[in-house]
């Protein structure tokens, strides 16, 4: 399953990282911090830092996580890729990503495979704050005086127009 675009339902919330996954980001940080003596951080410190003391990832984080992984093009053994979490940290996430999206989507798909119209697009509403007296008036189209030379150069309109005349006269002789 894909989880391309993200999903607005999923938007805000909150999952508690599991303890595996925490005690395989804070192996990483201790080993960082035991070798790293130069105080210059290496990307992915902050985040697993931020991870262990709340031990809950929001939505877009867990989109940035996985976007991350799925672009790392480097050794799995990089200090980077270890304070992401590694392949621990990916799988967790590719797998709460995959259900939470599939529990949305299988109510909505079983509603639309019984006839329920659309259940994926949300419902529009129109903003009346921006509705005055002008948008409201009904435009008729300009004629111009040359009706029938309109006709003549084929004018559909027209051409209808001539019809309805023609069955209105037609009707009245009955």
């Amino acid at each position: 399953m894909s989880n391309e675009g993200g999903n607005s339902d999923l938007h805000g919330k909150y999952w508690k990282c599991p303890d595996y996954v925490l005690n395989c980001l804070s192996n990483a940080v201790k080993t960082y911090e035991s070798i790293n003596k130069d105080g210059k951080q290496t990307e992915g410190y902050k985040r697993a830092k931020g991870i262990l003391e709340n031990n809950n990832i929001e939505y877009k984080h867990l989109k940035r996580i996985k976007n991350w992984f799925d672009k790392f093009d480097g050794n799995h053994d990089d200090m980077e890729y270890r304070l992401n979490g590694g392949k621990t940290m990916n799988n967790w996430i590719d797998s709460t990503l995959n259900r939470e999206t599939a529990a949305i989507k299988g109510p909505k798909k079983i509603k639309m495979e019984t006839g329920l119209t659309n259940q994926f697009l949300k419902s529009h509403t129109k903003d009346n704050s921006k509705i005055n007296k002008n948008s409201l008036k009904a435009n008729l189209p300009k004629l111009h005086k040359d009706i029938k030379g309109q006709t003549w150069r084929g004018k559909p309109v027209y051409e209808e127009i001539e019809r309805i005349k023609s069955l209105i006269i037609y009707e009245n002789k009955k």
